[in-house]
């Protein structure tokens, strides 16, 4: 049987989930889980980063640039969720309707946004929440110079002059 692991602050959302997957086996996840499981649903963004499938529920201001994941809402149908699921657990990365529609319209605001590489879509989500350019390093263990490499490309393609332009431009979104 299919396992899934729920983290949710919620317990409204927590329970809504379990209720919703009643065909699979669902657990309830916290740091240093043991248990193997196939997909993982998260709010927590620091969880992106685990190896596993994995579902995140956000809203639309908290919509990454770099998606490497299916997501969804709170507003998501029961009919989406299992959509999500299955799709999911077949190695493909689903996007509820709305937060579909709201990419879209957000990367209509950045410009050039498809010809920008995964590294700089994530320097732009990084530099969008305040990072400095050690704290960035640090993440993704590599160097300030890279980092600054790194910018110089992205700013040409975004054809700003440097991180306060970025922000300035592209903090509402």
């Amino acid at each position: 049987m299919t396992k899934i692991a729920i983290e949710s602050n919620c317990e409204i959302v927590k329970r809504g989930l379990q209720n919703i997957l009643k065909d699979y086996e669902v657990l309830d996840y916290y740091e240093g889980i043991d248990e193997v499981f196939d997909l993982l649903f998260f709010e927590d963004e620091n969880l992106a980063k685990r190896r596993e499938l994995k579902i995140r529920i956000v809203n639309e201001k908290d919509l990454p640039i770099n998606i490497d994941y299916s997501l969804i809402s709170i507003r998501t149908s029961e009919k989406e969720i299992l959509e999500a699921v299955e799709k999911t657990l077949k190695g493909y990365n689903y996007i509820e309707k709305s937060l579909d529609e709201f990419k879209k319209y957000r990367n209509k605001k950045i410009k050039n946004i498809e010809s920008l590489t995964k590294r700089e879509k994530y320097l732009l989500e990084e530099i969008l929440k305040g990072k400095t350019n050690k704290d960035i390093s640090k993440e993704i263990y590599i160097s300030d110079k890279t980092i600054k490499n790194n910018l110089t490309g992205l700013y040409k393609k975004l054809k700003v002059s440097g991180r306060r332009e970025i922000l300035k431009k592209y903090s509402e979104i």
